[in-house]
């Protein structure tokens, strides 16, 4: 991992010696110049360069380089704590050695490059054996280029050693599951109307059963009638052009492998393969099936052997990338494969048993097994293949069952191995910062990217936050299946992600490999020895109830579900931590617990989550310089108002949320670029000095008193000031809509996409105010408005996409078909006093889903009667949900 290393070694650096105005300026700044400008060799080097892992030693120098970056770093923000913290009188001996441990870093990173270029002089860089190279030498890859399906995913011959010598398997390729897919692939190839060249891209993760899909079309008998040649090849990453021609002419006309025989032949098809292959396709209805490819590059290497005589020809590719597939294919829809259900698994694990009726204790064990595979057919496939090898004794099946998911996770990384590995060297510490969380998590995207970003592996790029750095790279782990999309956001973006178990599985074994990653799974009792090998990643699984901590220094601590760690030793002990992140449930936190906090000059992220049960916690702020995320929840924490102004201490501060009742924070004497993200503030806080100088607030949240009701009523004028704003909160703030001065529908809040109003207390009337707004996408009415009737105003909501109501007063609801042009959710809870849906709403041609919630069943008849209606206009893609519904 040494270019997560080396890159946050260089942002250590430039966070406290390389600004404009350095935090703390050195008389010798030469040597931190030429340290940055060493670190900056290697990051290059590591991002253009494929690391040869053969006797040049490459393995053996990039672990020398990430253990000398991060050793490097270690000492000196070391030695940076001890200046901020200690005395003068012990500044000027921890300056001499902060002198010698730069020089040290100096002459360590010019002995690398000497390294480096020396191997680059002997042209072995991609010289080596490639990633597929390097797996099949280290075993961890089977099959080759060949005309049928041939690596771990498609390999039909699996030997297993561990219960049975020098077993041969046939694993039955029967597909099971993804019928769906098979008619839409099927549909596409044979029922389109349209007689061009088409191209169907399937993607999916390894192991999840493209291939066979693929295989499965390929070999139907309708597509062999249909289709007046086939051909089959397989890409994989290792690929060679004139290989993939040569194998496509053999498959499109078997005739020929007989005139192979021929040299002269053979050479004159290889000096004309692109042209022969054209010539052999041209005025036939073709078939190709392009399994595996990896690359944009290798698509259009091909792309141009195959003609378009418009006769109805297509081709079928797999791939893990889904840029590659949207790339390639011609305007259909990309088949994403699904994971296989319950039912499937089972089907799956009984097909190559070859049988679906067991002894009831078998069936049990089994039905277990399946269970922990989580739906991926070749972890399925593995581990029954093992079974049906294994003598039908309970004793030994209890033996596999309780190694056998370890042994099946070891075979699909076979698989799993080969994306981690091909992926770039600043995608692989994101890929692995994944076995920080507990299985089957769902991550918030929002909190994802901004660990990544708080971390220091992630490369600065110009014109962009880290953040944004952050959500680019998460999507390109999105776009090459490593990671599953959860829930999206009103406008399309990812909210959440999770990750296949096995597949996080290899992040721990990985990470834990390059020394970053360790997990507590265990009961610590007192303090333990410090490791030889230093991991900057601490995760504290769920279920450690007793943890003192471990006494060396690392860089993130993250506990899900703790129940008895202090927050005091966390803050006394570790002074190099960046990133803190526990939910605590019973924690005993004394009232001077945060005074811990101002021994972590370097902390980045700060979130805590603080149940009920714990005891309450008094929060303290302090000069942080590197605070990006400050982040508190729980009703038991307590804020003392005058502290709140130290957060303008903290000038790279993004984001400041406190779950807490409101708190008042006044104005900065200088303006806060960085800052965008702010709640709960008080609704007095709500004055022009404040959002004048944070004027790139983009997510503001005011929370008012419940029983006070004239709490600066005129402070949502000041609002105008916020033009970056894009989602603003409101909850139990008596304040008046309408000012004259407001420029609604032009400047004020232009850039205000989410707007969410919780026991606010005015009239319907001024919703033709809000409607407004013109970019104004997400509306949330939660308790929000009083009165009978709402009357929308023409005109109103343009951009509105969701809209949530949460009323009980609400009975007269008079719309019209252009009142919510393009609409596409509308959401009703708890509105007893509501009898029906305004039937204008089936004009809304856009829109996709009711959904209702303890609302009246005339409610839900309205609903249908508009489905039916929309039905009739062609639209049946609008869908009634319902749940608490009252008669």
């Amino acid at each position: 991992m040494a270019y997560a290393a080396v890159t946050s070694l260089m942002e250590t650096l430039n966070l406290h010696f390389l600004q404009s105005q350095p935090r703390f300026p050195l008389q010798h700044k030469q040597q931190i110049v030429s340290l940055h400008q060493n670190l900056g060799f290697l990051q290059e080097i590591l991002e253009k360069s494929e690391m040869a892992y053969n006797k040049s030693g490459m393995k053996d120098l990039e672990a020398d380089m990430r253990d000398i970056a991060f050793k490097a770093e270690e000492r000196i923000e070391m030695e940076l704590s001890n200046i901020y913290l200690q005395s003068s009188s012990i500044e000027e001996v921890c300056l001499f050695r902060l002198h010698g441990i730069l020089n040290e870093a100096v002459k360590q990173t010019d002995y690398l490059k000497k390294k480096l270029n020396k191997i680059k002089s002997k042209q072995q860089f991609a010289k080596g054996p490639s990633i597929l190279g390097r797996m099949r030498q280290r075993g961890l890859l089977l099959g080759s280029t060949s005309s049928q399906p041939a690596d771990p995913e498609r390999e039909n011959n699996i030997t297993v050693n561990k219960y049975s010598k020098n077993t041969s398997i046939k694993l039955d390729s029967k597909m099971v599951g993804c019928n769906e897919e098979f008619k839409t692939i099927m549909d596409q190839l044979t029922q389109q109307s349209t007689q061009q060249l088409q191209v169907v891209s399937i993607v999916g993760m390894g192991g999840i059963g493209k291939t066979t899909l693929a295989r499965k079309v390929y070999e139907d008998s309708s597509i062999t009638l249909y289709f007046d040649k086939r051909a089959w090849i397989t890409m994989s990453q290792e690929y060679n052009k004139e290989q993939m021609l040569q194998c496509l002419i053999g498959c499109v006309n078997a005739a020929s492998r007989d005139e192979l025989q021929s040299n002269e032949l053979h050479e004159q098809r290889q000096r004309n393969s692109k042209e022969n292959l054209r010539k052999l396709l041209m005025g036939q209805r073709y078939f190709i099936v392009m399994d595996d490819i990896w690359s944009t590059t290798a698509w259009d290497s091909l792309q141009g052997c195959f003609p378009d005589d418009n006769n109805g020809s297509r081709i079928v590719l797999t791939s893990r990338l889904k840029e590659v597939a949207e790339y390639a294919n011609s305007g259909n829809s990309t088949i994403n494969m699904p994971f296989l259900d319950a039912n499937e698994s089972w089907n799956l694990y009984c097909n190559v048993f070859g049988q679906t009726k067991f002894v009831l204790v078998f069936e049990q064990i089994g039905r277990d097994i399946v269970k922990n595979c989580k739906g991926l057919p070749l972890a399925i496939t593995l581990v029954a293949s093992l079974l049906s090898k294994t003598e039908e004794n309970v004793e030994k099946w209890n033996n596999v069952a309780k190694s056998v998911i370890g042994d099946s996770n070891e075979a699909c990384s076979r698989v799993l191995y080969l994306s981690y590995n091909q992926l770039p060297h600043h995608l692989k510490a994101c890929f692995l910062y994944f076995g920080v969380f507990p299985e089957d998590y769902e991550i918030s995207v929002k909190k994802l990217v901004r660990l990544w970003a708080a971390e220091g592996f992630l490369r600065a790029v110009e014109h962009m936050n880290l953040e944004e750095v952050a959500t680019e790279c998460l999507q390109d782990l999105v776009d090459r299946s490593l990671v599953i999309v959860g829930k999206h956001n009103y406008n399309g973006k990812i909210k959440t992600i999770r990750m296949h178990d096995l597949l996080r599985d290899l992040c721990v074994r990985e990470a834990r490999s390059e020394n970053l990653l360790n997990v507590i799974e265990k009961d610590y009792y007192g303090f333990v020895e410090r490791p030889v090998n230093v991991c900057p990643w601490i995760s504290i699984k769920p279920g450690c109830h007793k943890v003192s901590m471990l006494s060396y220094n690392f860089h993130s601590l993250h506990s899900v579900d703790h129940t008895d760690l202090r927050i005091a030793v966390v803050l006394c002990h570790f002074k190099l931590l960046r990133v803190v992140d526990m939910e605590l449930r019973h924690g005993r936190n004394s009232e001077y617990e945060m005074l811990y906090m101002k021994h972590l000059i370097h902390l980045r992220y700060l979130a805590l989550s603080i149940s009920k049960s714990a005891s309450s916690l008094t929060l303290k702020f302090f000069e942080h310089w590197n605070m990006q995320s400050f982040i508190v929840r729980g009703y038991s924490v307590i804020l003392d108002s005058s502290d709140a102004l130290e957060i303008w201490k903290m000038p790279l501060l993004r984001n400041f949320y406190m779950d807490i009742i409101p708190f008042t924070l006044k104005a900065s004497k200088v303006v806060h670029k960085n800052i965008e993200t702010i709640s709960w503030l008080s609704p007095e806080c709500c004055r022009e000095d404040l959002f004048t100088r944070t004027p790139n607030l983009k997510k503001l949240g005011i929370q008012g008193k419940r029983y006070f009701e004239n709490e600066n009523s005129n402070g949502f004028y000041n609002f105008m000031h916020l033009g970056q704003l894009e989602k603003l909160s409101i909850k139990r703030w008596h304040f008046k809509l309408w000012d004259r001065d407001i420029q609604w529908g032009t400047s004020f809040l232009p850039n205000l996409k989410k707007l969410k109003f919780f026991e606010t207390s005015f009239p319907w009337s001024d919703m033709g105010l809000i409607g407004m707004l013109p970019n104004l996408k997400v509306l949330k009415l939660i308790n929000a408005c009083e009165g009978k009737k709402w009357e929308p105003c023409v005109g109103g909501f343009r951009q509105l996409k969701r809209l949530v109501i949460e009323c009980r007063n609400l009975e007269d609801w008079n719309v019209e078909g252009d009142h919510f042009p393009v609409l596409q959710h509308l959401e009703l809870s708890c509105c007893s006093s509501l009898r029906e849906i305004p039937i204008a709403f089936a004009d809304i041609i856009t829109l996709e889903l009711i959904q209702l919630s303890g609302c009246w069943y005339s409610v839900l008849t309205s609903a249908k009667c508009i489905q039916v209606e929309q039905q009739r206009y062609g639209n049946d893609t609008l869908f009634v949900r319902s749940k608490y519904i009252q008669h």
